[in-house]
């Protein structure tokens, strides 16, 4: 059981460090990148950090608002 919960923390880390790399790139402060995706600030903060676990409405959302596909979203 431990060893699934270290995969998912590995996972949403690397999720959220793909997003930060992103934004980035975009030169998107992450305020701006959250009112464009349309979620709160903290929130997409704890994602970024890998703390959150995003419904897949949310990562739909945050891809929309990189202007990447989710494939590209998800290719670290």
């Amino acid at each position: 059981m431990q060893l699934m919960e270290q995969e998912k923390q590995r996972i949403l880390k690397q999720l959220g460090a793909r997003i930060r790399k992103l934004r980035g790139e975009k030169g998107l402060s992450q305020e701006k990148f959250a009112d464009e995706a349309g979620i709160e600030r903290s929130y997409m903060g704890a994602i970024e950090r890998g703390e959150r676990n995003p419904t897949y409405y949310k990562v739909y959302k945050i891809a929309k608002a990189l202007r990447v596909n989710l494939k590209q979203l998800f290719d670290y």
